[in-house]
């Protein structure tokens, strides 16, 4: 019987009290994607177990929000392996972005979008943004926006490769 991904993650969580399962699910779920990993019916799998009858239609609004964030950023992300317990400052962009069109942060939903797109793409990534929050909202996984933290060996290696 595989371990399915939250389970495997259950042990990092006192590393990262205020990550919830949402959290872990879209890092791992952007990581598998973006690194070019066999995401398929892993990533599939893992949506459908978390999301239910609704899990094609989420991982298809992440699919979404990913090609517009890559489509609109002001430059190359920076985002962390698989496996890797940190997360790197692009990653905590998109949750940040993310968590506030969940908690209805307007400022800093604005704020973030600046940081991430120029002006004339931001239209774009803030409406796949919100359709993500939403999906995720509906099926309960609320995002709580991520503590600050320096660069760890993790992020900088990520960085580099």
């Amino acid at each position: 019987m595989m371990m399915s991904l939250m389970d495997a993650i259950g042990g990092t969580m006192d590393q990262a009290p205020e990550f919830g399962p949402g959290e872990h699910l879209l890092v791992w779920a952007l990581r598998r994607m973006v690194k070019g990993k066999d995401y398929g019916p892993l990533v599939g799998r893992e949506f459908a177990d978390t999301c239910g009858e609704d899990g094609r239609e989420v991982l298809a609004t992440l699919h979404t929000f990913l090609l517009a964030l890559i489509h609109t950023c002001r430059r190359e992300l920076s985002i962390g392996h698989p496996g890797c317990p940190s997360l790197t400052a692009d990653e905590r962009q998109v949750l940040l972005l993310v968590a506030a069109a969940q908690n209805g942060k307007d400022a800093q939903f604005d704020a973030q979008l600046r940081w991430l797109a120029a002006e004339e793409d931001r239209a774009a990534l803030a409406m796949t943004a919100r359709a993500l929050a939403f999906a995720l909202r509906h099926n309960q996984l609320t995002l709580t926006p991520p503590a600050s933290q320096l660069p760890t060996t993790c992020e900088r290696e990520a960085l580099s490769a």
